[in-house]
């Protein structure tokens, strides 16, 4: 349900702070404060989720995000945009800290690859049905008020009610899913272990050198990211003029083919490995992210966008996975905080970097530049870490 929420708000959030009237400008500097905060919140939250435990925290996570969409969704104020934009950063930085930690607790290192994989289907499943929902809803209402007579309809007719409407739905799935959330049974709730007791496990988790080495690589993953991926609906619609309809239909059709390549990842795994597999998807997914970039034709950057989504989000399951081995058990909740502390702190640099790019007239610096970095991430990942999967293995 939360994940419905995100394909929804994918699709439409962009097109709807455009509609406003914002310039990319101000787009790219809500979505870097949204990231940045995610990355200041990362620590705190790793104190919340294990003072609070699991269950209570994710509860927290769907309250806080409800209540920063309402605003979001409602509001044309700059400032008031700004600051549920740290809101919502907020609740997304409880539930990213604690999502992947409760799935290692609730799991057996043989099922864990399953079980990872599994939840990035679901993930799909839901992102493809708010792709869809995003892309085709805005044109349902506006057939809808077309053809209602004028003096029956309460709400002005244009691009940003219709957008407005659209995102109200996934507000809706956020609240319905406190539901399943509520009814989550906890066996174990994790004790915290005291302001001084929490510095002393962060120093001596980041004396570990495969630590700063992930810690490294994530930065590097969320410049990448930032710069070009919270962009790519703008770019459609700007570049490829394409419809609201036309970016779900290539957004839900890359879930679509995602899906089929999860059920692949554990099989891969096991025949080249979890570091190699990484960074090879990764750096297979460039060649695309340039035909998506530099192709004057909607179907052939569709084409490019479907198959660079599905190349480097094949390593989701891996990276998520593998960072928290890494460490013992008592270090997940750190190591999880502080990964995506780096990755997300980077992602806001890099979407505000973005931005400035777009805004400037350079539609395609954005992507050029996520290309670059992408490729050095997939390097560094494969000459960090192959040797210390190999020695896990022995």
């Amino acid at each position: 349900l939360i994940t419905l929420n995100v394909g929804i708000y994918g699709v439409i959030f962009n097109l709807y702070i455009l509609s406003l009237g914002f310039g990319e400008d101000f787009l790219g500097l809500i979505l870097s404060i949204s990231s940045v905060s995610i990355g200041i919140f990362a620590i705190p939250a790793a104190f919340v989720c294990d003072r609070l435990g699991r269950k209570r925290t994710l509860l927290l996570s769907s309250l806080l995000l409800a209540v920063s969409l309402l605003i979001l969704y409602n509001s044309a104020s700059r400032w008031l945009l700004i600051v549920f934009s740290i809101a919502y950063g907020g609740a997304m930085t409880l539930s990213l800290v604690t999502g992947a930690t409760f799935l290692v607790e609730n799991s057996t290192p043989y099922e864990r690859m399953h079980l990872f994989s599994m939840y990035s289907i679901i993930y799909s499943v839901a992102t493809l049905t708010g792709n869809l929902v995003g892309g085709y809803f805005p044109d349902v209402l506006a057939d809808v008020m077309a053809d209602l007579p004028s003096n029956l309809l309460v709400l002005e007719a244009g691009r940003c009610t219709e957008y407005r409407l659209t995102l109200y739905l996934s507000l809706a799935a956020v609240i319905f899913s406190l539901i399943p959330l509520v009814h989550i049974k906890e066996t174990i709730v994790p004790e915290g272990c005291g302001i001084s007791g929490a510095f002393k496990l962060y120093r001596s988790t980041f004396k570990s050198h495969w630590v700063r080495r992930m810690l490294i690589f994530y930065c590097l993953l969320g410049a990448g990211w930032g710069t070009a991926l919270p962009y790519f609906n703008v770019f459609l619609d700007v570049v490829h003029k394409a419809s609201p309809t036309e970016i779900g239909l290539i957004f839900s059709s890359a879930q679509l083919i995602m899906m089929a390549g999860y059920f692949l990842v554990p099989v891969l795994v096991e025949r080249n490995g979890r570091v190699k597999l990484a960074s090879m998807l990764q750096a297979m997914s460039i060649p695309f992210l340039l035909i998506f970039t530099f192709s004057s034709s909607l179907l052939l950057a569709a084409f490019g966008y479907v198959m660079r989504y599905l190349l480097m989000n094949m390593a989701n399951p891996i990276l998520n996975s593998f960072k928290l081995e890494i460490a013992g058990a008592r270090e997940r909740s750190i190591i999880n905080s502080s990964m995506w502390m780096a990755c997300y702190t980077f992602v806001g640099i890099g979407t505000y970097a973005g931005g400035m790019m777009m805004a400037a007239g350079r539609p395609e610096m954005p992507f050029m530049t996520t290309s670059v970095i992408y490729l050095a991430s997939a390097i560094f990942y494969y000459i960090c870490f192959n040797d210390f999967e190999r020695i896990q293995n022995k």
